[in-house]
């Protein structure tokens, strides 16, 4: 499956990309990726296994999704 998604270096990047252009920001596959939410909606449907990133008081967090 294809999606229209920007890579990082690092989780705080992807997080920091995807406040600046309220766009969700997960981890799929060992990588970094910011994307819009419409494309999140399209990995959800597809169950493709990703993790939402956030950061919470300076610790990144993820949220497992389709696992």
């Amino acid at each position: 499956m294809k999606f229209q998604a920007t890579e990082f270096r690092t989780a705080h990047e992807a997080i920091e990309h995807a406040e600046a252009t309220e766009q969700n920001a997960i981890r799929m596959n060992k990588k970094y990726f910011t994307l819009p939410e419409t494309e999140t909606d399209r990995l959800l449907e597809g169950r493709v296994e990703f993790a939402y990133l956030c950061d919470h008081n300076g610790t990144i967090v993820t949220i497992p999704v389709n696992e």
